[in-house]
């Protein structure tokens, strides 16, 4: 029994040594460089600042994951209409996880990736996006925490090897707003990854997010609404810009998924078919742009939507290793003989993945590409933003929904005065004409069917 038991622990056990070995090879090994580069420093100085740094990792990792945790049971519950409250339960026996099965990440690992109680298998999907937000978010936190990001930032140098977070309200306030609006991207991207609609009550609930705080404390706008950075200009109290900003970011994210929609929903349609299959995929996406216009600014959102294209093709792979799931009403449709789930993952869904990514390495080195001359932002020339705008254009050319193609339209009457395309402007398909609704005066005798020939043959013989 005990080796059967210790047999079941190794992975969990293997997972806490390989972490502990990472967190004292930066400590040890991290402090030992900074000794030898820096001769007035000692190595003893700089184990606490490095243990410091490890321990606020490790705090974020596993915050950041649980979010990843929580927006894994939004992904699922929400597009069936249930509600996000209440203890996680396994999908198949519908039994409450304990505590510490719950855990993120190691919670699946100590399991094995199987329910406790049914011992029926438990996707792996679970703990690849508790990893990926937990890391996406923890990576904006850092660059925040230690005055890295943010772009015309008052303190943003580190102090040498002794660098530590400064930490104010302000800065507290900042990265709050980005890590909710970040997760509210990442709940809209997990939800359309399976082919699935966005449910009204996230994205408007996340535009509200979004929006709000920053009519509220219009310090969270970060950069300004004009083209150029006004001279001594900032973001404190300045309301009508953040209004400005708010507007012009939906304004550029509406314009970009009308552009995009060429490639990623061509059958969308708003005055035609405005409740559509493709007009729904249209209104998703210009409601993930939107999350990401609001958080940098439409000046750098054009070079945003164009790393985020070439990023949905390098993320191909990773987006295989999720696995997609069932569409809501799966047991109905199965029975009426229809799919239950999205059978592959075309251009729409990549995009909607790679969306998040994009958005955390701007967050991330907000500061670093402000500050570059060829990146679009409220400092960088104009030719710079038009040159990136200019770029979007070509995004549909190879970003592609083959999946989504313009249903064919079926052919008009004849009677109608329309020539169907493709068609002989002479003659109709003898195999698809009507005997009897043709004209007998412009029919051509030699063409005509030789079953009809031979009943006048014998008309004229009586």
């Amino acid at each position: 029994m005990k080796r059967h038991r210790l047999r079941k622990r190794l992975p969990l056990l293997f997972t806490l040594v390989a972490i502990l070995v990472g967190v004292l090879a930066y400590v040890i090994g991290l402090a030992y460089v900074q000794s030898r580069v820096y001769a007035h420093y000692e190595f003893i100085d700089l184990i606490r600042p490095r243990l410091v740094d490890a321990m606020i990792a490790s705090w974020l990792i596993y915050f950041c994951s649980s979010i990843g945790s929580f927006l894994n049971v939004v992904a699922w519950r929400m597009p069936r209409g249930e509600g996000i409250g209440g203890r996680s339960h396994c999908p198949r026996c519908h039994s409450t996880l304990r505590k510490r099965d719950n855990v993120p990440i190691l919670g699946w690992i100590s399991l094995r990736g199987r329910c406790r109680s049914c011992s029926l298998p438990i996707s792996r999907r679970y703990p690849i996006v508790e990893a990926l937000v937990g890391i996406t978010l923890t990576l904006v936190g850092i660059s925040e925490l230690y005055s890295l990001a943010i772009p015309a930032q008052a303190v943003h140098a580190h102090g040498g090897p002794l660098w530590a977070p400064r930490v104010g309200p302000i800065l507290i306030t900042i990265l709050t707003y980005h890590a909710v609006v970040l997760s509210c991207l990442w709940a809209m991207a997990l939800i359309r990854i399976d082919g699935v609609r966005l449910p009204a009550v996230l994205w408007l609930f996340s535009i509200a997010v979004a929006a709000v705080p920053m009519l509220v404390y219009p310090t969270l706008m970060v950069v300004p609404w004009q083209a150029s950075r006004p001279d001594m200009w900032f973001p404190g109290g300045q309301r009508i810009d953040a209004l400005m900003r708010l507007v012009t970011a939906v304004v550029a994210a509406a314009f970009v998924g009308r552009v995009l929609a060429k490639g990623l929903c061509p059958t969308a349609d708003l005055k035609l078919d405005p409740l559509g299959k493709g007009t729904s995929r249209l209104i998703d996406l210009i409601a993930m742009l939107s999350m990401a216009a609001i958080l940098v600014g439409w000046q750098s959102f054009p070079a945003i939507v164009v790393v985020t294209a070439m990023m949905s093709v390098l993320l191909r792979p990773l987006l295989a290793t999720i696995p997609i799931n069932d569409r809501p009403g799966a047991a109905e449709q199965t029975n009426s003989g229809s799919a239950s789930q999205l059978e592959s993952r075309g251009a729409m869904e990549a995009f909607a993945f790679a969306l998040p990514f994009a958005t955390t390495l701007h967050l991330a080195f907000w500061r670093t590409l402000w500050s570059f001359d060829y990146w679009p932002s409220d400092r960088s020339d104009r030719w710079v933003v038009i040159s990136w705008s200019l770029a979007v254009l070509v995004v549909p050319v190879f970003l592609r929904d083959r999946s989504q193609r313009l249903p064919e339209q079926p052919p008009l009457d004849a009677s109608e005065g329309y020539m169907i395309e493709g068609s002989d402007p002479e003659g109709s398909d003898p195999e698809g004409s009507d005997p009897e609704g043709s004209d007998p005066e412009g029919s051509d005798p030699e063409g005509s069917d030789p079953e009809g020939s031979e009943d006048v043959d014998q008309e004229r013989e009586s």
